[in-house]
């Protein structure tokens, strides 16, 4: 194909993907409402094709800041569709909460259904389909040497922060704050570090190969347009997953946990596959650790926020035993993939082992089952760290 075929055909999807959001910001200013599953499904559509327009402008924009900054923001601004969903569910369950009983209401048990699972589905679906589909197409091992150093330290901690939550049964307003904290200190060391020339493609490489100022423009323009749609269609696509659940009897929890992520998250999980497939492996990988580390710290943190916002009043986030657990097994999901990324060589078994342990907790609904697999997770966790301490010692000895 040649160039200007390609560049045609990249300008036709960033139209198409436009589109996309058309039906949603209809209904919503229309006032137009049809079948709860139909509903959800337009604007779900509308926040996928939001989201992709947002990761083309993003990768753009790389060409502007240097390079692990560069993949640090790219990760923030790919999972704004993730921050207004969940942004939606905190405001909701501010208004449902009561300091006067200190009850955990359904509206906040959907605010920890739809954090957790987006951490979950981002290593357990993500992680695994780049170190895989590399696999298939190579043959060969990912070597990620001297890479996600950052990345891999501050994940670490924000895992640790994680298992703290389970035990503290809240987000504590201090720990909301310093796991902000913590995300800005990651921003801030990824800005400090060596800038070098991205490797675009598809619609992103049709908008960098323009001048300066019409690259620029386009990047704002889609910015601006993309948050418009999420920020119309967020609201209606939660309410309508909600009555969905209601109207066949299927769990509000599990289709705020799974859905939602799915539709906001999918997208950026795409690209970085699509990176895999072509000779860039290493940096659909490492946006998606990074997009991990930003879920665990900034959008943990933010929805605290958000929740005493709409309450009225600095407020910790209580969490009952169901939500507790969620992010245990949330914690245990990510400590597992720390510890196979940890070696920088990641080969096929890695990538197996997220996605087989994924797949298989879905159909276990049940706090204790959740609490199996949390086990599970960490006793493999346990398994590798002493394989690894081993195999160092044996190559020293």
């Amino acid at each position: 194909m040649s160039d200007s075929n390609s560049h045609s055909a990249s300008w036709i999807l960033l139209a198409a993907f436009a589109c996309l959001g058309v039906p949603s910001v209809t209904m919503v200013f229309g006032g137009l409402h049809f079948h709860p599953i139909l509903d959800a499904f337009i604007f779900g559509m509308g926040i996928v094709g939001a989201a992709f327009l947002i990761s083309w402008a993003a990768e753009a924009a790389q060409l502007d800041v240097s390079a692990s900054f560069a993949i640090a923001i790219l990760a923030l601004i790919a999972i704004l569709p993730e921050y207004a969903v969940e942004a939606v569910l905190a405001w909701d369950a501010g208004q449902s909460y009561s300091t006067a009983s200190a009850i955990v209401t359904p509206e906040m048990e959907r605010v920890a259904a739809n954090v957790t699972g987006a951490n979950r589905l981002l290593i357990g679906l993500g992680w695994s389909a780049v170190i895989l589909i590399f696999w298939i197409k190579r043959r060969s091992s990912l070597n990620m040497a001297n890479t996600m150093g950052l990345e891999i330290l501050m994940l670490s901690v924000a895992t640790a922060v994680t298992f703290l939550i389970f035990f503290m049964q809240q987000v504590h307003l201090i720990v909301a704050a310093a796991l902000i904290a913590l995300y800005l200190v990651y921003l801030w060391l990824s800005s400090t570090k060596e800038s070098e020339e991205p490797e675009l493609m598809g619609p992103s490489f049709a908008i960098g190969e323009q001048s300066k100022l019409v690259r620029r423009l386009i990047v704002l323009g889609l910015f601006a347009y993309s948050a418009f749609v999420i920020v119309v269609a967020a609201e209606s696509f939660v309410h309508s997953l909600v009555e969905t659940g209601r109207e066949f009897g299927i769990s509000e929890f599990l289709l705020i946990q799974w859905i939602a992520p799915l539709a906001s998250e999918s997208p950026e999980i795409i690209i970085a596959v699509l990176f895999s497939l072509r000779a860039n492996p290493i940096a659909g990988l490492t946006t998606l650790i990074s997009a991990e580390v930003n879920q665990l710290t900034l959008l943990v943190g933010s929805m605290v926020g958000i929740f005493s916002l709409s309450a009225g009043e600095l407020l910790s986030f209580p969490l009952n035993n169901m939500q507790s657990v969620e992010f245990l097994l949330t914690a245990a999901v990510s400590l597992l993939g720390v510890i196979l990324v940890l070696p920088r060589v990641i080969g096929w078994k890695s990538g197996l082992i997220l996605l087989v342990m994924f797949l298989a907790h879905l159909p276990f609904t049940e706090t204790d089952q959740r609490m199996l697999f949390t086990y599970g997770y960490i006793a493999i966790a346990a398994v590798l760290i002493g394989y690894q301490l081993y195999a160092k010692y044996l190559s020293k000895s």
